[in-house]
This record gives C-alpha cells, sequence and structure tokens, in this order.
C-alpha cells in the first residue's frame, strides 16, 4: 500500500472545522459546523443570537493568550451545554479584533439571552454583548462562517499535514510533492503547464477521465520538490489554486510520501 497522503476537495462530512481567515480587514480564526451546511437554512430557527466576549489581554492581533483561550472554552462549554437541549443551534464562532464572538440559530431568542447571561455568571471579569438579529436566510452562516473555496484548501492543507506530522514525518525536509488539477478543455490544460512550467513544476501525467459527468475531464498531475510545512504549502496551494481558476479550471490537492529526519 503506497504511504502517500493526499488531500482533495471532496464534500466534507458532518462535523467542525477550523481556519484563519481575515473578517473586516482583522485576522481571525473560525471555528465552524460545516456539515450543517446540508440543511441550511432550518426554517424552524429563523434568528441569529449571538454572545461577544471581550478578550482581556489581546495580543496586537486581537487575539486571546494560551491561558485566557482556555477560559474562553470554559465559557463556550457553559454556554453550549446549557442550550444543547433547546431551541437554538451552534453554527461557528469567530475569534478576531479582541472578542470571541458566538453564533446560534435560534427561534427562542429569550431563552438564549437568559443562557448566555447564566453562561457570563461564570466570568464575572469579562465584559460581552448579547442581541440577535432576523436572519432566515442564515446568510451570516453562509456568507461570513462558511469557509470559501480557498478557505477550504486550508482545512484540507492542514488535514494532511497533521496525518504527514502523525506518520513521523519532518514537514520541513524538502521532497517531491505531487499536485493534481482539472480542467475543461485540452487547451486549458496545456496553457496551466505552460504556466506552471514557469513557477518551476513538472507534468508528470496528463490523465483524462470518460464520466460523461465530468465538468473537468482533463487532468494533470504536477510535481516539484518542496517542504510541507503548513506556510509552504498554503502558499504554494493557494498560487495553485489560482493559476488553475486563470486557466478556467480547478485545483485538486496535493499529495507527498512521509519524510521522517534520521
Amino acid at each position: 500500500m503506497s504511504n502517500e497522503i493526499e488531500s482533495n476537495s471532496s464534500s466534507p462530512e458532518d462535523h467542525w472545522e477550523i481556519y484563519v481567515t481575515y473578517v473586516d480587514d482583522n485576522p481571525a480564526v473560525i471555528l465552524v459546523d460545516i456539515g450543517i451546511a446540508q440543511v441550511a437554512p432550518m426554517e424552524d430557527k429563523p434568528t441569529l443570537a449571538w454572545l461577544w466576549v471581550h478578550v482581556k489581554a489581546p495580543d496586537e492581533e486581537g487575539f486571546p493568550t494560551e491561558e485566557e483561550d482556555m477560559k474562553l472554552n470554559e465559557i463556550e462549554d457553559v454556554l453550549t451545554d446549557s442550550l444543547e437541549l433547546g431551541d437554538s443551534e451552534y453554527v461557528g464562532r469567530i475569534t478576531s479584533d479582541g472578542r470571541r464572538e458566538f453564533y446560534f440559530y435560534t427561534n427562542d431568542a429569550a431563552q438564549f439571552r437568559e443562557a448566555a447571561a447564566a453562561a457570563m455568571h461564570s466570568a464575572p471579569e469579562y465584559e460581552f454583548e448579547i442581541d440577535e438579529a432576523d436572519d432566515a436566510d442564515w446568510q451570516h452562516y453562509l456568507d461570513v462562517l462558511y469557509p470559501s473555496a480557498e478557505d477550504f484548501q486550508q482545512i484540507h492543507n492542514q488535514h494532511v499535514i497533521s496525518r504527514l506530522y502523525d506518520a513521523g514525518d519532518s514537514l520541513t525536509e524538502p521532497r517531491p510533492v505531487d499536485h493534481f488539477a482539472n480542467f475543461a478543455t485540452e487547451a486549458d490544460r496545456e496553457s496551466f503547464i505552460t504556466a506552471a512550467s514557469e513557477l518551476g513544476y513538472e507534468a508528470a501525467s496528463r490523465p483524462e477521465r470518460t464520466d460523461e459527468e465530468t465538468e473537468f475531464p482533463f487532468a494533470v498531475g504536477l510535481i516539484r520538490v518542496d517542504s510541507v510545512d503548513a506556510e509552504t504549502i498554503d502558499r504554494i496551494t493557494f498560487e495553485l489554486f489560482e493559476l488553475a481558476r486563470q486557466h478556467d479550471g480547478e485545483y485538486e490537492g496535493w499529495g507527498s510520501k512521509v519524510v521522517k529526519t534520521t
């Protein structure tokens, strides 16, 4: 069995994901339930409700210290536990600009307010805000919390990096890294390959899919020697993601064999 670990753009399973992005030009870390997108919007929960907790000692980027992060997690646990059997659905949180923002959809805003206020009784040293707004279309979830295509690429990168790390990979040791992209026409694929070759990539394969329903039947496998630490692989994959889009294609993912230092 091959020991190459790959990422791809298949549909996510019902689970929570975390990613780094920008919100209102500020760096942000978003934790979101991507699984609930399968049923969003939920007609019986038309109200967006939120609790904003102000970080007491944010760093220069607006994020809490590790110690304070643990305290904010405790507040989150109290809040979600108290609403678990109620009429509110926890969909995600944003940490940015000196705040941790918890977002729910509900049909009982009064119940949410009561639960949020009770949760903050366990942390009287914190300033906080509780509010709600009509959002029957779940725009805040779909437009703000839910990852973009680029964000999903970052999430997939982290999954592969984690598996490589767990297998003992050094991550920083340069090695051949495989990348995969798909295109609607052979001409698009060839123009992409030409552009990628200028960045040092070699076209290792040009498979073609025979499924008539495939939007992008012309695939290509690229290879280049790189390390696979998070900063490097994010930069590389975002570049290829955009390059594939410029040539009317899609970037599918990347893979690497495990490389252990001796």
